[in-house]
């Protein structure tokens, strides 16, 4: 197996995002569980590990680079592959806002967000909103913020050049 060539996202406060909405849920855990609301507080506490393992997991996003597939991964909670073979087209954009629950908030995008005017996009991104590389594949679209946009995208180019494929790419 080939070593990958690994990108880190754009640098953001997303994981202080994380960090209210963690503190958030503790705080209202703690106030129904003191109110003997079991079932309710239970259920709060339960959000609360999630967003922990999210926070926790938040240094470890990275977009890396193999000879086969571009794969985009968020500690053991995500992992997302995009074979090279696939891809359609990239380009930097700004998305549409919606307001459908996902995991979306600011300085951190997740799993599967709608957006307005680019469908359900599968995120891995430390920016909800702006500046967006989008991947178009066979398969879908996928959404990352690599801190090294030009390096990502030259060194995507080149691998792929080795399988003979082509994409389009706009920034």
């Amino acid at each position: 197996m080939d070593t990958p060539l690994v990108f880190k996202p754009r640098p953001s406060l997303g994981w202080l995002s994380l960090l209210v909405m963690t503190l958030f849920l503790v705080g209202l855990s703690i106030t129904v569980l003191l109110d003997r609301n079991w079932l309710t507080g239970g259920l709060f506490v339960l959000l609360g590990v999630y967003f922990l393992a999210i926070l926790a997991y938040y240094p470890a996003m990275r977009y890396e680079l193999t000879d086969a597939a571009v794969i985009i991964r968020y500690g053991p909670l995500l992992r997302y592959e995009i074979p090279y073979d696939t891809i359609r087209s990239m380009q930097r954009r700004s998305l549409g806002l919606t307001l459908w629950s996902s995991m979306r908030f600011p300085g951190i995008a997740l799993f599967t967000v709608p957006y307005s005017d680019a469908g359900g996009v599968r995120m891995c991104a430390t920016a909800a909103l702006k500046d967006i590389l989008l991947i178009q594949t066979d398969s879908g679209s996928f959404g990352i913020t690599p801190d090294d946009e030009a390096g990502f995208m030259a060194a995507v180019q080149q691998r792929m050049g080795r399988q003979g494929s082509r994409v389009g790419v706009l920034s």
